[in-house]
């Protein structure tokens, strides 16, 4: 899955004390990621590697060479080229680009987060980055992740396809939502699924997830099968939702008919892959 995978060992246990974090950052083998919100510096294909400097977040270790990530600010690297994620996923190694959304979400939540939520004050990176801390109060702050479901309903041989208004002329996908506080993920599927459609599900069952560093959600795939309801906008964000046949989804994988899948990349193009995938074998 794009942006999983980045293969490191976080060092939970060691990153903790400084002076094991600053020996790695000594060491001669330590690499960079270079990033900013302009995105992640690229160059040939792949990621741009720097020797890390003092405020340089710790990541990981891939073997045994350390491996940071650097926010550049407005700062302009003397080479490479700054590149969206979405635009990365498609031409970086699986590895590289889980490494560049572990990296940017990480580095936008710094970025978002340099006040106590609990005083005010200012904050300061703690625990190799991996949190922050507030010297007036004493809280201690960690990375969010925001949790979405994303589905793929299906109503015997038809599938579950919408649209939002903002997105280009034909562009549909599987429904997707955040999880809202005090909800089970199978209860958020029954809720998003029949707020933005109007289609009741039933026998929600769990596929696969995705990190989705936009700036950081974890993306949660299901599989859920329709139970009533004839499908139509029910809020804003949808511009069109209706029912797929196979043929017309296979018509827009061949990029026919003037409707257009989600990119290969996306969780939500595996959900509906893989459900291609099925039909064919039967």
């Amino acid at each position: 899955m794009t942006f999983a995978g980045a293969g490191l060992d976080r060092a939970a246990a060691e990153r903790s004390r400084p002076e094991w974090v600053e020996a790695r950052r000594a060491d001669s083998g330590a690499r960079a990621l270079m990033l900013s919100e302009r995105g992640v510096w690229m160059e040939d294909g792949r990621l741009v590697l720097v020797q890390p400097g003092d405020d340089a977040l710790f990541l990981g270790l891939a073997g045994d060479l350390p491996v940071f990530a650097v926010d550049l600010g407005d700062d302009r690297p003397t080479h490479g080229q700054p590149a969206g994620l979405r635009e990365a996923a498609t031409e970086l190694p699986a590895d590289e680009a889980g490494l560049a959304a572990y990296a940017a979400s990480l580095l936008s939540w710094h970025r978002r987060h340099r006040f106590c939520a609990n005083c005010g004050q200012p904050t300061e990176p703690w625990d190799a980055g991996h949190e922050r801390h507030c010297p007036a109060c004493g809280t201690h702050h960690f990375p969010r992740t925001d949790p979405v479901v994303i589905v793929r309903v299906t109503d015997g041989s038809r599938l579950l396809l919408g649209r939002k208004p903002e997105w280009p002329e034909g562009r549909y996908s599987v429904l997707a939502g955040f999880v809202e506080p005090g909800e089970s993920l199978e209860d958020a599927v029954r809720r998003e699924i029949h707020e933005e459609s109007g289609v009741k599900v039933r026998s929600a069952s769990y596929v696969a997830s995705q990190p989705w560093p936009f700036p950081s959600s974890l993306m949660l795939g299901f599989h859920a099968e329709a139970d009533g309801g004839e499908p139509r906008p029910n809020d804003a964000e949808l511009g069109d939702v209706r029912w797929f046949e196979p043929a017309e989804v296979e018509d827009a994988a061949a990029g026919h008919g003037g409707v257009f899948l989600p990119p290969p990349f996306t969780i939500a193009r595996r959900l509906i892959d893989d459900w291609r995938g099925a039909r064919a074998q039967h």
